[in-house]
């Protein structure tokens, strides 16, 4: 006996930046997806957006980038040349995070140097 079923349908919500660019990925490497609405939308205009980025710190950015990076305070500091206490004190905000820091900080975590900085 031979049974023939439809896919189900996958249905998946995508926000933030980049959008656009996974639409591009999704289209490229599935021909005949449907996609119901692909409105690309500028959220550095949204008033939540504005809300959430005001609360991040440069402390809170360096550890939530290290961490996304997969990367331990001592492995970053090996990676970026800077002392492993010098990070913690960085990620807890005991420690202004300067320029130079800062570039090599975003060097080493594939980043933007004004992350770091206010």
């Amino acid at each position: 006996m031979q049974v023939v079923a439809k896919t189900p349908r996958i249905d998946v919500r995508v926000e933030g930046k980049g959008v656009k660019a996974f639409l591009d990925i999704v289209r490229k490497n599935i021909p005949n997806v449907q996609i119901i609405d692909d409105e690309s939308q500028n959220i550095d205009e949204w008033d939540y957006y504005k809300e959430m980025k005001a609360r991040l710190t440069p402390a809170k950015v360096l550890k939530i980038r290290r961490e996304n990076a997969g990367l331990t305070q001592a492995g970053l500091a090996k990676k970026c040349g800077i002392a492993p206490t010098n990070i913690a004190l960085m990620e807890t905000g005991k420690r202004n995070i300067g320029i130079r820091s800062a570039k090599k900080l975003a060097k080493a975590l594939d980043c933007d140097a004004g992350d770091f900085v206010v």
